[in-house]
């Protein structure tokens, strides 16, 4: 069993009780001190400073106290804000920390949503990215649309990119609302000059009409391989923390925690190059178990 790189998911950790606030500075420096990868995103203050944080308002994360959106504060209030004894940070912050104290086995990834992949936004992102001290095997960008890696290629052609793809049938329902990140295998196989990697999401085991379907098999697997594209999934429980982001969509396989460590060793036994979980302890002790019963 080779090894896996395992991110967290935005900053969360559930298996630890009374844990920092999600997308917290606390929360990331704990993760990559335990030698995990991180997966986060970012937002835009009202003086256009990225700040790592999911949501685009304030309203979860402050338990509605506060429900401006975050790109109408200015990024000196939003640095000064406490939460679960926790507090911001912003993208050139997190990608300094990242490059100095990474585990070198570890990978990080930026969730580059549709809503800032336009030359105006991602001009800033490029600009930090080339200022910080992060190397390509420390870091990758995800969900990256192909006119957006054709745009970031010619500007910074060392970036290591990758592809969100999805089965047809989450593509044809979700596509619309993420801003058109999704693409098919097919398509990402036309595109190995943009990616060097692609990121798996299966969303749920429901097809049309009710049927069912997979993303992660062995010979989607065997086609991304042979296409020398490296591969990072998602583990099922991931959209259960973005509650009405597509109309509460969750995967059953994420509903209940042991069916879930089932499916977290079904993920391990395909040997993906890197997962992205919420719960990183669980993960890193079943691939474990599977290299040392190999």
């Amino acid at each position: 069993m080779k090894n896996i790189k395992i991110l967290t998911h935005r900053g969360l950790d559930p298996s630890r009780p009374g844990y920092f606030g999600e997308s917290s500075l606390e929360a990331f420096r704990d993760q990559l001190a335990r030698g995990y990868g991180l997966e986060f995103d970012i937002q835009f203050t009202q003086d256009e400073v990225m700040i790592a944080v999911h949501d685009a308002t304030l309203k979860r994360i402050t338990a509605g106290r506060d429900k401006r959106k975050f790109n109408e504060v200015r990024a000196e209030e939003i640095l000064g804000m406490e939460f679960d004894n926790s507090h911001f940070t912003t993208l050139p912050q997190l990608l300094t920390l990242i490059a100095r104290t990474q585990s070198p086995e570890a990978l990080s990834a930026l969730h580059f949503k549709a809503t800032w992949q336009e030359p105006r936004l991602l001009s800033p992102l490029l600009h930090e990215i080339k200022k910080s001290a992060i190397t390509r095997d420390q870091f990758i960008i995800f969900d990256v649309k192909p006119d957006t890696a054709k745009f970031i290629k010619e500007k910074m052609p060392e970036l290591v990119l990758a592809a969100s793809v999805s089965h047809p049938y989450d593509i044809e329902r979700y596509n619309a609302v993420v801003g058109g990140t999704l693409i098919s295998l097919e398509e990402i196989l036309s595109f190995q000059d943009l990616y060097s990697w692609a990121w798996l999401d299966e969303w749920d085991l429901v097809d049309q009409g009710g049927t069912r379907k997979k993303l992660c098999t062995e010979d989607v697997f065997a086609r991304l391989r042979a296409a020398g594209l490296k591969i990072a999934l998602v583990t099922p429980e991931l959209h259960a923390h973005s509650p009405g982001l597509l109309g509460g969509e969750s995967h059953e396989d994420g509903t209940d925690h042991k069916r879930l460590l089932a499916r977290f060793r079904k993920i391990i036994a395909l040997a993906p190059d890197a997962i992205c979980t919420d719960y990183p302890d669980e993960v890193r002790a079943l691939a474990e178990k599977e290299f040392f019963s190999k």
